[in-house]
């Protein structure tokens, strides 16, 4: 394209423009219009680049010159129209919008002038789908009054220009678009969607005064699916929209009973994604909805604990209206409980086990209980107590679940047992490695720590109640770092007999067993032992109480939540409470286990946790009663202050 040419279209200049063209001009003016025919890199003619800037009389005098190039394409495929509808210049798309009619009537063929408004670029988009994409509504108003079928023109994806304009929450357009559409049965393509959509599908997402101008202005859309099988209604329940629920239903019911291609129905769906009040909605619309499966048999409660829908869960196993679910059985014969079980979500689990209505050993196709498949799921190595699977497990046993009438070496097969046994799996022998080397840095800190502790000590003196050897604080701290010194001592050598790999992997199991209690309460000591040699720094405690008091309550805070797994067996308690009341919770815990499953879970009781849990209340009491203590201490007088004949003594001058 001619330099300055270029320039002019792009800057707006008219009279520079003109000067081109009059200066290329020759008698019959044919020059002038071969001007006009160059591009640029991009493919654009001067009537794109004026066009696409807004420029009304450049466009004019260059459509003046060459009325051809109205139809001119660029790299992209986009015609000056589509150039000057995405840019939003109203003007300039009325005006070449007449020039196109006009053309169109002299030469008696109105399919060039569609031809021209319907033109797509490389993306399949019209000038329409560019205006309501950059959200230029004057623009869209323009072409639907010249042409309202552009709007039945869906681009390279499938998207129409009502489903774009729905999907970007434009309800001005939308309403531009519906208002000025055809009458009679409207055309698949006014409405389309990509992956067979509808507009519908789109403004449910979006809104629910939008979703209610095109129920009404098409009704049929709201049975419309897509190519997976969702309606607007799978739409609105999945993403939560309460009000676009209430709608649909309001107007066709049986909307609930649509499902999808994997036989989903909406409130599948709404429990897939945890929308509690829109289940509640079909529910109270469609109180069979508890009924409905999908290709697998499965019901709402069934895809809730699959995805991991806490408060779905709990939300129903409160409600007395879904009480038909709980023991339903899937294509595989398994219950809720089952599939808690088998995925490993451990708070389902115990919400359905605290549930009387709940069946704990009702057996699936395969014949197993929850029971038989929690024992499966177990880590048989070495595991830490808090993991999903071994609280579910914990939780059926005294909960009183039972196993099935079968071998139990037969579901050992399916468990995560090694080929070569418990201990001998690379993958067993590797925890061992990973433990030891991480517990020894813990350990052997804590051993420096205390090491270095009695050294720094405050010196000893008279102050306002007496030495500092004499308060109950100082006892008590050479107490706990004492004993924070020899258990995380004893817990370094056994971890570097477990570190061996000589010795036998039930060997270096047990000490990492030991070691990890020991290694426990020597943690809760150095806790302690901070908090107690602060009270010491800081002096008498009535000096600085309100500093002695923030202390304590943080130690003792910190000694409860250090280790989470130390009160474990306190999550089992509500379960069984639920289940077998105050008296069955007693005999659980003071009674004899259960004896099927004793062996497989003696090293995940309670019982053996005992230790972690006596050695914190111990702990705790003791940082809690060693402050009282010294703060009792200082608020008596001195023994020798309180004696009167020493007092008296103490003032008598006696006779050399």
């Amino acid at each position: 394209m001619n330099h300055e040419l270029l320039r002019a279209a792009a800057t707006g200049d008219k009279a520079l423009l003109e000067h081109v063209l009059g200066l290329s001009s020759t008698a019959n003016g044919m020059s002038g219009r071969s001007c006009l025919k160059g591009v640029t890199s991009e493919g654009n003619t001067p009537l794109h680049t004026a066009a696409g800037r807004g420029y009304l009389e450049l466009v004019r005098i260059i459509c003046d010159h060459d009325a051809s190039l109205i139809e001119a394409r660029n790299n992209l495929l986009n015609t000056p129209l589509i150039s000057a509808a995405k840019a939003g210049h109203a003007d300039v798309v009325h005006y070449l919008i007449g020039r196109v009619h006009a053309a169109a009537a002299a030469a008696m063929d109105g399919a060039c002038g569609e031809s021209v408004l319907r033109a797509r670029n490389s993306e399949g988009a019209t000038a329409m789908h560019e205006a309501i994409r950059n959200g230029h509504e004057d623009v869209l108003q323009a072409l639907m009054s010249a042409d309202p079928l552009l709007a039945a023109v869906v681009d390279s994806k499938g998207f129409s220009p009502l489903y774009l304009a729905a999907a970007l929450g434009r309800g001005d357009m939308v309403d531009i678009l519906i208002g000025g559409s055809p009458d009679g049965v409207k055309s698949t393509a006014y409405y389309a969607g990509p992956d067979g959509q509808t507009a519908l599908h789109a403004a449910v997402l979006v809104s629910e005064e939008m979703s209610k101008k095109l129920w009404c202005w098409e009704r049929t859309l709201a049975k419309k699916e897509d190519n997976f099988g969702n309606t607007a209604l799978h739409q609105a329940a999945s993403a939560g929209k309460i009000g676009v629920v209430k709608l649909l239903l309001q107007e066709d019911s049986s909307l609930a009973y649509i499902p999808d291609a994997e036989g989903l129905f909406p409130v599948h769906t709404a429990a897939k994604m945890g929308k509690i009040d829109v289940i509640d909605q079909l529910m109270e619309t469609c109180p069979n909805c508890d009924e409905l499966l999908d290709n697998r048999g499965r019901n709402v409660l069934h895809c809730a604990i699959e995805h991991k829908k806490e408060k779905v869960v709990q939300h129903m196993c409160r409600n007395p209206r879904f009480g038909r679910m709980m023991n339903a059985r899937d294509g595989g014969g398994n219950t809720p409980l089952h599939l808690a079980v088998r995925h490993g979500h451990d708070r389902a689990a115990m919400l359905l086990t605290q549930d009387a209505r709940v069946n704990l050993s009702i057996m699936n196709n395969d014949g197993a209980t929850p029971l038989d498949v929690a024992i499966g799921e177990l880590d048989q190595g070495y595991t830490y107590p808090m993991n999903p699977e071994v609280l579910i497990a914990q939780c059926l046993v005294w909960c009183g679940a039972h196993r099935s009438p079968r071998r139990r070496d037969e579901y050992l097969k399916n468990g995560k047992r090694g080929g070569g046994g418990e201990y001998s799996s690379e993958k067993e022998l590797s925890k061992y490695t990973n433990l030891t080397q991480n517990r020894a840095i813990g350990s052997v800190l804590i051993a420096t720590l205390t090491f270095a502790a009695p050294f720094a000590l405050p010196p000893d003196g008279r102050g306002d109640g007496g030495g500092v050897a004499e308060r109950p604080a100082f006892k008590a701290f050479v107490l706990c770092n004492a004993a924070a010194f020899l258990f995380s001592t004893v817990a370094t050598c056994l971890l570097m007999c477990a570190g061996l790999t000589t010795v036998h992997p039930s060997y270096r199991s047990r000490y990492h067993r030991w070691s990890s209690n020991l290694l426990h309460v020597g943690v809760l000591l150095v806790i302690a032992t901070f908090a107690l040699g602060v009270q010491l720094t800081l002096g008498p405690p009535h000096r600085s109480r309100g500093l002695n008091v923030a202390v304590c309550a943080m130690a003792c805070v910190s000694v409860v939540f250090t280790h989470p797994g130390t009160w474990w067996p306190m999550v089992l308690a509500r379960p069984i409470w639920a289940r077998l009341g105050l008296k069955g919770l007693l005999g659980v815990l003071l009674g004899p286990r259960p004896i099927p499953c004793q062996k497989l879970l003696l090293s995940r009781t309670p019982w053996l946790n005992l230790f972690k849990m006596l050695a914190t209340l111990l702990i705790l009491a003791t940082i809690v009663v060693t402050f009282l203590w010294d703060m009792a201490h200082h608020r008596m007088p001195h023994p020798l202050l309180q004696d009167p004949h020493l007092a008296s003594s103490s003032s008598t001058c006696y006779p050399t």
